[in-house]
């Protein structure tokens, strides 16, 4: 009787051990799955924050998209704002395209001597709608209109720059004068134009 007692009383610690085993794992599979479903939550979360970031950017592309319809739209409707808007680019770029004569010349004197001693000279000045021009090449020499023509049709070929160094402005001078660089053996210029830009040039070959 005593030993039946006994068996019973084993048995009953065995099964308290078995329950409490049975409830740890019932626990640990329950915060397991609360773990998933925090992740979950968590993954869901990311997932709308990718949409809004691709809700953004479609938006972004469909505003680009409408500003190039529009603008397409007004040069077909406007045959000439497609001139006006090339015109535009190319004022933005890195030349005016203004020439010496563009500008307006005050005053300008050259003298230009050559390899074989010869000497040309160039002087041209403006004055309330009055020029006064000379040019004596060689011995030679023209006044007035005649004058004024052959320095100014220079001007129109000639393009200054307040970047250019002494060396690529004398090669502008040359190129306008259309002469060979290595006829020359000096060359001096000044000219002051009608923004107040001055250039004063010396350069020998």
């Amino acid at each position: 009787m005593q030993w039946k007692k006994m068996m019973t009383l084993v048995l009953a610690v065995l099964l308290s051990a078995c329950g409490a085993a049975d409830n740890q794992n019932g626990g640990d599979e329950m915060n397991g799955n609360g773990d998933m479903n925090g992740n979950g939550n968590g993954n869901g979360g990311a997932m709308d924050n990718g949409d809004d970031m691709n809700g953004e950017a479609n938006g972004n592309d469909d505003n680009g998209d409408m500003t190039e319809d529009l603008s397409n739209d007004m040069v077909a409707d406007d045959p000439n704002m497609e001139n006006e808007m090339d015109d535009m680019e190319e004022g933005n770029g890195a030349g005016d395209g203004e020439t010496a004569l563009d500008k307006g010349v005050r005053e300008l004197e050259m003298e230009i001597q050559f390899t074989d001693d010869t000497e040309w000279e160039f002087e041209y000045e403006a004055e309330n709608d009055e020029v006064d021009a000379e040019v004596e090449k060689e011995g030679d020499s023209s006044e007035g209109e005649e004058a004024r023509e052959e320095i100014e049709g220079m001007l129109e070929n000639l393009q200054l720059d307040t970047q250019q160094d002494d060396e690529e402005m004398a090669q502008e001078l040359i190129s306008a004068l259309e002469l060979n660089e290595d006829d020359i053996y000096k060359l001096e210029f000044f000219v002051e134009l009608e923004n107040d830009e001055m250039y004063n040039v010396e350069q020998t070959y």
